[in-house]
């Protein structure tokens, strides 16, 4: 089993702190690859842009391996998940999908995670902040040193 786990923070305040991310690809338990990084500092900086960025950067990570598996995406984020996986962001008729719309730079996010995943067969859910540490470990690696 393929599974990318991904996370993101904001700190130490949300918004306009220094939003890092991290994720992790692990085959059977065993890590295959991982990373973390800074997306920003300051204005328009949130938890949910980290945690955008840390699924978008896990998914081209696992693109570029090249693996054929179907990929199994967990991550804490509410948002995250169910605006991706086409839970969220409907109109209260459901008649019509429009996520982000007073967001336009989650939105932007938005379109480029979908992008990837289309590329590749996936499951994605939603799991608990306590089988995410790993990843949530790596999302705050950098911010701690720079804050």
């Amino acid at each position: 089993m393929i599974e990318l786990f991904f996370d993101g923070a904001c700190e130490p305040v949300n918004p306009g702190g220094t939003a890092s991310y991290g994720w992790l690809i692990k085959q059977n338990g065993k890590i295959l690859k991982s990373g973390f990084g800074i997306v920003g500092k300051g204005a328009g900086m949130t938890n949910n842009v980290a945690e955008y960025n840390g699924l978008i950067k896990g998914l081209e990570e696992f693109i570029k391996l090249g693996i054929k598996e179907k990929l199994y995406i967990k991550g804490d984020s509410n948002m995250v998940i169910n605006m991706v996986s086409g839970q969220w962001g409907w109109n209260k008729k459901k008649t019509k999908w429009s996520p982000h719309s007073k967001m336009p730079h989650l939105k932007t996010l938005l379109d480029e995670a979908l992008k990837l995943l289309d590329k590749i067969n996936h499951e994605i859910k939603w799991v608990p902040r306590e089988q995410n540490d790993e990843a949530d470990l790596l999302s705050k690696k950098l911010s701690k040193n720079i804050l």
